[in-house]
């Protein structure tokens, strides 16, 4: 039997304020990047709703979006070439962003996006793979843990409904390890059953 080991992340601390409302909370390991927090202003409409970006060190916007509650925690791959950000708490289901990075980029698009949050896929993908004629994934999280070998590892939990007794939720959790190559979006390398830690068979077609 092969035992997992998971690291927990803590929600990351701002790393500095500037006077116009910026928050550093992350620098990737070689420096040349950082996530950025706006916050909001009082009495803006929306107030808990915030703007994120992925700057090069001297502030220059490399990309933005809008997050709900802001980023809760940022997890880099070793060599910066690759942002994992989950956007907030697991429990409001997808929210995981990945990033790839590449200040040398020829076509000028430093900042990619590989993936983002998509709950419908995340639950069809969950379906495929767990549903049956017996019972229906009802909800189902994504949250991003920590970087192995160039592979991301990430916790997938939820709860399942058995169609003869609809009040009855039953839990489960996995881990995901997502693959990753420069031309196309990350991909399912292994999957692990988190509560016995005994690996499942991928699936492949």
């Amino acid at each position: 039997m092969s035992v997992v080991t998971i690291c927990v992340f803590h929600p990351i601390v701002g790393l500095a304020d500037t006077d116009l409302g910026e928050q550093v909370l992350s620098v990737s390991p070689d420096g040349m990047f950082q996530l950025r927090r706006l916050r909001a202003g009082p009495g803006e409409l929306g107030e808990a709703r915030k703007t994120l970006e992925i700057t090069a060190p001297n502030g220059k916007v490399l990309y933005q979006w809008y997050s709900p509650l802001g980023a809760t925690s940022a997890v880099w791959r070793q060599d910066s070439l690759y942002l994992a950000i989950n956007d907030a708490p697991g429990i409001q289901g997808d929210q995981l962003w990945i990033f790839r990075l590449d200040l040398a980029a020829n076509d000028g698009n430093r900042v990619a996006v590989v993936r983002e949050p998509d709950g419908k896929r995340l639950l069809g993908e969950i379906q495929l793979r767990h549903g049956s004629f017996l019972s229906r994934v009802e909800k189902v999280s994504i949250r991003a843990i920590e970087w192995r070998d160039g592979r991301l590892w990430c916790a997938v939990s939820g709860n399942s409904v058995p169609k003869r007794h609809p009040t009855v939720r039953v839990p489960f959790y996995y881990l995901w390890v997502l693959a990753f190559s420069s031309e196309s979006e990350p991909l399912i390398d292994e999957e692990w059953i988190r509560s016995a830690a005994n690996k499942v068979p991928l699936h492949r077609d």
